[in-house]
């Protein structure tokens, strides 16, 4: 159904000098394509603008309002089994078709980390001694690693990070997440997969049994506009027929996927 999530990350590559510089913000616009074709029948996207979605680091990426990143709701696990419990979040990266790692973008200072829990570094600081904490030599700005001690007194900070997979509540249990998505002006829903380019939701039903995953709707994702169809590709323009399980799709749907911008 696409490939996986792109990600917003700074790169400190000495292509620039060892200056950071923003990778994977985006996809192209559609000024930059030759004969674009545009949303359908009122065309609300325009130039600066673009199809597909792309996730973040929280301590790396440098989303806008031109170059938004998806927003999260997670409930991490913690060592013990329990949750951390509900906050909003951030990808990391997509590990399969409904998990992705993920970080929790409540702050936890140095001093209170938990002895194995996986952490990003979130904020350097001076005075934290972070490989003590059990970072590699070579720790910095968005270094994931598993705490082998609650820290000591420093000025440093890190995220939780673990693995959790998209669930069909916003409020989710422990190792779930929620993505949720618009369109036609609806109200926020769920996503039960999620690419760079598409979306499903949870039509078939709260399980990824196959049975019920044939039933979800596919929608095209992007940031902007939830209004109109774009065309499937290999198929025409020609309007839809039957169901999505027995029928031609040939036009899908706009979902704007729910982002922040700073």
């Amino acid at each position: 159904m696409g490939r996986p999530l792109k990600i917003q990350k700074s790169s400190t590559g000495s292509g620039n000098g060892g200056a950071a510089v923003s990778v994977d913000l985006a996809f192209p616009n559609f000024g930059s394509l030759t004969a674009p074709v545009f949303n359908s029948p009122t065309q609300t996207l325009d130039d600066a603008q673009y199809l597909g979605v792309v996730g973040g680091a929280g301590p790396t990426d440098t989303p806008s309002a031109t170059n938004p990143r998806i927003d999260v709701t997670v409930n991490i696990a913690n060592p013990s089994g329990t949750g951390i419990g509900v906050a909003t979040g951030y990808i990391i990266r997509q590990k399969g078709s409904h998990k992705y790692l993920v970080g929790d973008a409540t702050g936890v200072n140095d001093g209170s980390f938990v002895v194995g829990q996986a952490y990003q570094i979130s904020t350097v600081g001076t005075t934290t001694n972070w490989t003590a904490a059990g970072a590699p030599t070579n720790f910095g700005l968005g270094t994931i690693f598993t705490a082998t001690s609650v820290g000591g007194s420093g000025n440093g900070a890190a995220f939780s990070v673990g693995v959790c997979v998209l669930d069909d509540d916003t409020t989710p249990a422990v190792g779930l997440m929620a993505i949720t998505f618009t369109t036609g002006d609806s109200t926020a829903t769920t996503i039960s997969k999620l690419t760079n380019k598409f979306l499903l939701d949870w039509t078939g039903g709260s399980t990824y049994a196959a049975t019920s995953v044939i039933a979800d709707k596919r929608y095209v994702t992007n940031f902007f506009t939830d209004e109109g169809t774009v065309i499937k590709s290999g198929t025409t323009a020609a309007a839809n027929t039957g169901t999505v399980t027995s029928g031609q799709q040939n036009l899908l749907d706009l979902a704007i996927v729910d982002n922040v911008t700073s």
